[in-house]
């Protein structure tokens, strides 16, 4: 039984008075439980402040005192329900700061006795008819027929789900049931169909009589928090509140239900391994590891274009200077095939220029281009025409346009277009036809618009468009598309944005994958510069389209990301390997 000391209590009062404000005018979606809560390291306060709906504070009367405990012999005399629980509500009442709160108090001890002591108790610190507080007893209780006899301010906990037709529910407050008795689930992985059936039974006769529920004795996982905030139950029971409140203020965000299917292309694979490619499409999806991946083909009901590929390969993404990169570095090692420091640009770790993969390629008659949804000085774009050490030099990055071999590009950026280089013609995506001369086109002021706010089909839209108008000049080309937003989704932790911008993502690989079917001179290489967030998918469902994913981080990984390849000479591009190799591969394929 833990022991209050006033230093703890003068610790807690601080942060109460840093943060107390900011939690009274939140609303949480989902409402949280803290069971067992003398148990905290600081009762009441801790899941006070750390947002909860509901607290239980089990008592015992004893010598005409109320103790908080949850036996006879784990009596503390300072801990009593006074203390540790009426005197904060109270002061926090005087001071205008109580948000709505049910106190659930759990007697232990013979239910009229202590109830008239609880009765009175509150009574004494004035609290009786605050409008934030709703007391509910629970445990050892009056007959149902006698909860009338009590004050209008106690309410009760009831405690059977199979006579809600024959009790007056009129004082009853929350509805309260054994988890056991209806289900062995760990709250791990998921409930089988039968008891999943009952614990959804349980709860809609709950709430069938417009009563609250609560499962006590549940599982106490993130997993079993989400499931029981699926299934409506209203007050979620756990050991650690301000983790569940937390982590259940994320849900939301967190969950995803796909309403609109893409549709998937089927690769002919009609092309020959052995033969030499004329052109070659590098695709990358920033920031897109698998879990990026299966998060879009959850939410496409299990397919996805980029999923029907064979030849497949992990690149390790690591820089010189940290195992995590950043896109800079990423981007460098696959366009120049050397590694270096995080935020250079096309220079390597002694920050001295490195030949490029479209100035080696320009120079033998490629055509070149590059699609992105970022700026054009972004840092992967940037990669592929720019020498900097620093990405965030944009007045440098844009000035190495000139002299560079990039043909045309369709990108954000348009609101830095006076550092562009006279070079380059800006033009409209519905005038560019041709690249007979250099062509900038811009399709957004800073970042292009993301899907969530009505991008559409642009970035599939746009490689097409430039897919015809690069065959039409004749020349083997070589282009560079890139799919931004996953990357920033995954650094803002939003499920939907990630999954939105991926299926973006996998409607651009069905347009590149039909030119190289069409063509069967294409070489095609999909993969990612780093992973972003520690995506996992916790959660889903392949025929709704729904899943919930969790981030470990708001920064980049340090973990492998795949590597696909279609195409001649797509082999190469098995195993796992340095993504230096991925600018090795593509020019030893042209070159075999």
């Amino acid at each position: 039984m833990p022991k209050i000391n006033s230093m703890k209590n003068r610790v807690l009062i601080f942060l109460l008075c840093v943060s107390i404000q900011s939690f009274a005018q939140q609303k949480a979606s989902y409402n949280v439980h803290s069971h067992n809560d003398y148990a905290q390291e600081f009762p009441f306060w801790e899941a006070y402040i750390g947002g909860a709906s509901s607290i239980e504070a089990d008592v015992f009367l004893k010598n005409d005192t109320l103790f908080v405990t949850h036996t006879e012999d784990e009596i503390s005399t300072e801990n009593t329900l006074d203390q540790l629980y009426l005197q904060p509500l109270k002061k926090l009442s005087e001071e205008g700061k109580l948000r709505s709160l049910q106190v659930l108090i759990d007697i232990k001890s013979d239910a009229e006795t202590t109830l008239e002591a609880v009765i009175k108790a509150i009574q004494s610190q004035e609290l009786a008819h605050t409008d934030q507080l709703t007391f509910v007893i629970s445990g050892n209780r009056p007959a149902a027929e006698t909860y009338k006899n009590y004050p209008d301010f106690i309410q009760f906990d009831y405690q059977d789900l199979e006579d809600l037709d024959q009790v007056d529910l009129s004082k009853v407050a929350l509805i309260s049931v054994n988890y056991k008795d209806y289900s062995v689930w760990n709250g791990f992985g998921n409930m089988v169909a039968p008891e999943l059936k009952k614990v959804k039974a349980a709860i809609a006769k709950a709430h069938a009589v417009n009563k609250k529920f609560r499962f006590w004795g549940s599982p106490d996982t993130k997993i079993a928090w989400t499931r029981f905030a699926d299934l409506g139950v209203d007050f979620i029971n756990t050991d650690t509140p301000g983790e569940a409140v937390t982590y259940l203020k994320t849900l939301d965000q967190n969950t995803y239900v796909n309403t609109q299917k893409i549709e998937v292309y089927q690769p002919e694979f009609q092309f020959d391994y052995e033969t030499t490619p004329v052109n070659v499409i590098l695709m990358i999806g920033d920031g897109t590891g698998l879990a990026q991946i299966t998060s879009g083909q959850i939410a496409n009901g299990g397919v996805l274009t980029v999923t029907q590929l064979k030849d497949i390969g992990f690149s390790k993404s690591a820089s010189t200077d940290d195992l995590v990169t950043d896109s800079a570095a990423g981007a460098t090692a696959m366009a120049t095939g050397t590694k270096t420091h995080n935020r250079a640009i096309g220079v390597g770790p002694d920050d001295q220029p490195l030949q490029n993969i479209t100035e080696i390629l320009g120079a033998k008659g490629f055509a070149t281009g590059l699609v992105t949804t970022d700026a054009i000085d972004g840092a992967t774009p940037a990669s592929f025409y720019a020498h900097r050490k620093e990405r965030d030099d944009a007045q440098g990055i844009l000035a190495d346009l000139k002299g560079s071999e990039i043909d045309f590009f369709i990108a954000g950026g348009k609101s830095k277009a006076a550092l562009l280089p006279d070079s380059y013609l800006i033009k409209d995506l519905t005038d560019f036809n041709t690249i007979n001369e250099k062509t900038a086109v811009y399709v957004g002021d800073g970042k292009v618009p993301s899907i969530a706010d009505g991008r559409g089909a642009l970035l599939p839209n746009s490689v097409k468009q430039s897919l015809q108008i690069l065959e039409n000049t004749k020349k083997p080309f070589f282009m560079m598309i890139e799919a931004a937003q996953i990357d920033s989704n995954g650094h803002a932790n939003n499920t939907s944005g990630i999954v939105q911008e991926m299926l973006d993502f996998d409607q651009t690989i069905a347009e590149v994958l039909k030119f190289a079917d069409k063509t069967k001179n294409t070489l095609v290489v999909i993969t990612a510069d780093h992973e972003t967030s520690g995506f996992g998918i916790i959660s889903g469902d392949l025929k709704t389209g729904k899943l919930h994913g969790e981030f470990l981080t708001t920064n980049h990984t340090g973990i492998m990301v795949p590597v696909f390849a279609y195409g001649p000479q797509a082999q190469n591009f098995r195993g796992a390997y340095e993504n230096t190799e991925i600018f090795d591969k593509i020019l030893k394929a042209l070159h075999p």
